[in-house]
Formats: C-alpha cells, sequence, structure tokens
C-alpha cells in the first residue's frame, strides 16, 4: 500500500522512488539505460525509452479496486501481458519492445527481475537471496536503523543508482525528460486496446489508466528535471527532497539534508559503487537474447 502524503504542499519531485518495497525497485535512468544497451536499434526512441518506465503506470492507480491486478499485469508471471502481440505500427511496437525491457517476469525476465527477484552473485551465495535492490536496502537499512527504514533505505540505493549512471553516461537524465515528455499518443493507445477495450478480458477503465498515467508523467518529468542539475547540485537536490520525503512520507524524524548528502548517500554509494553494473549488465544480456 502506497502511504499518505500529510502536507498537500509537499514538492513531490522525487515521487517515483516513494513507492514501497513491494513495488518499485529500478528507477527510471536504469530502465533508460538498459532498455537502450539491450536493443540499441530499437526505435522510435522516444517510445522505446517511454516504454522502459511505463509499466511503473501501475504503481499510480488512484483507486486500486479500480485496477486491482494492475502490479501483475504490468510485472509478474501469471497476469503478465506482453504487449508486442497487440503493437500496431512502429511506434507502437517500439513501445511494446521498452515495455518488455522492464519487469520481473521469471519467464521473459527485464530489470527489475535482477533488481528484485534474483541476480547472479558470485558461487557461494546464497540462491534464495533476494535481488540487487533489496539486497543493498536491506544493508543500508541494518546500518542506519536507528534513523531509517527499509522503505526509505530502498529510496536511497534507487537514487544512488541513477546518481551512478548519470557519471557513466550524461545523457541519460535528457532521454529520460523527453521520452517522458514528447511519447506519442499511440502508446497510450496501445495501453487502452489491451487493458480497457478487450471486453472478455478488460482490466481496468479508461478514466482509471488515463489519470494514472497523467500523476506518472507528471512525476517523471520533475524527477528528470531534478537529475538534469549539474553535479553536485543534483546530489544536493536529491538530499534535500529526501529529507523532506523522510518526515512527510516515511514518517521518519531527524532527517535532515545535511545527513543525507554527508553520510547516508556517501554510504549507498560505497554500497554500490563497485558491483551496480552487474545486475544491469545481466539484465542486458538477457533481454538483447528476446529482443529482435
Amino acid at each position: 500500500m502506497k502511504r499518505v502524503i500529510k502536507s498537500g504542499s509537499f514538492l513531490m519531485i522525487i515521487a517515483l522512488c516513494m513507492v514501497p518495497a513491494s513495488g518499485q525497485a529500478f528507477n527510471p535512468l536504469a530502465h533508460i539505460y538498459i532498455a537502450e544497451h539491450a536493443c540499441p536499434h530499437c526505435g522510435p526512441k522516444v517510445d522505446y525509452y517511454y516504454g522502459s518506465i511505463a509499466p511503473d503506470i501501475a504503481l499510480y492507480v488512484a483507486e486500486p479496486a479500480a485496477w486491482p491486478t494492475s502490479f501483475e499485469d504490468t510485472h509478474e508471471d501469471e497476469d503478465y501481458i506482453d504487449l508486442r502481440e497487440f503493437a500496431w505500427g512502429s511506434t507502437q511496437m517500439a513501445f511494446a519492445r521498452g515495455w518488455l525491457t522492464h519487469g520481473q517476469n521469471s519467464a521473459l525476465p527485464g530489470a527489475d527481475y535482477f533488481a528484485h527477484i534474483k541476480y547472479t552473485r558470485s558461487s557461494d551465495s546464497d540462491p534464495s537471496a533476494p535481488g540487487y535492490v533489496i539486497e543493498k536496502a536491506e544493508e543500508l537499512s541494518d546500518t542506519y536503523s536507528k534513523f531509517i527504514d527499509i522503505d526509505f533505505a530502498h529510496y536511497v540505493i534507487e537514487a544512488t543508482i541513477d546518481l551512478l549512471l548519470k557519471k557513466d553516461d550524461s545523457t541519460l537524465p535528457g532521454k529520460l525528460f523527453f521520452a517522458n515528455l514528447f511519447r506519442s499518443w499511440q502508446d497510450r493507445s496501445l495501453l487502452m486496446r489491451v487493458y480497457v477495450w478487450r471486453w472478455w478480458q478488460r482490466r481496468t477503465d479508461w478514466l482509471t489508466l488515463a489519470t494514472a498515467e497523467l500523476t506518472f508523467r507528471q512525476l517523471v518529468n520533475r524527477y528528470a528535471m531534478a537529475l538534469m542539475l549539474p553535479a553536485p547540485m543534483d546530489a544536493k537536490a536529491l538530499a534535500e527532497l529526501g529529507a523532506e520525503l523522510a518526515s512527510e512520507l516515511f514518517g521518519l524524524e531527524g532527517i535532515t539534508a545535511e545527513m543525507l548528502l554527508d553520510e547516508i548517500l556517501p554510504a549507498a554509494i560505497d554500497l554500490c559503487q563497485d558491483d551496480y553494473q552487474i545486475p544491469i549488465m545481466e539484465a542486458i544480456s538477457a533481454l538483447s537474447a528476446c529482443l529482435p
């Protein structure tokens, strides 16, 4: 269940990081990076990139009863729908291919599978250990258990991975911003056709889907703009907003921007900087085999 924001004036610039551990896995820059490297020739690029982040629309359904299977439909095994079967034309096919790169479906493992379910460690590692983001969030929350909980640790780890990826490719925030802003109307048309108009397998109604996507796109836009700031302003912006987030959304007291910037974020960087590419490269390898 998503938490309720206590203040209507709170700036939700990093709201994509706010979904509890059961929902969010990688954040948007990681999804764009994985999609781009898994299929460099897939396009149109704007719709391909947007497809790679769009399954998280399911996390912003205002009334869960209006789409009770939203996460399962967009991410998981039994109810997951491969949009490539329903795409019309090159634009919708690009979106559908991007969509495929995202999820945690074991049959078609995307980015979230390796972030959330399982990634390859050393041969002597516990095979039942969780995905990368969960593993690192648990380590971070154990270290700072007096101050943060596991959900907030997820926010820090996800933001950290995006900051590290931005160092690898400074164009990622701009790609995210333009994909979110200029995605084709055909992308939503495909979602409507699959989730709303198929009366015999209808999942939700058009207003629920359209409203969820609108909320999602507004938040992605703000998140991208924060990461488009030059370093170290981007990390400072994440820390300042993270401090507000800790109080307003997670109910954590005493988390300041200075603490995040000087202690917790550097600790997260230390945890991730040497191995964050392992699950990302594994996702790219798995997806390259199933994308044309």
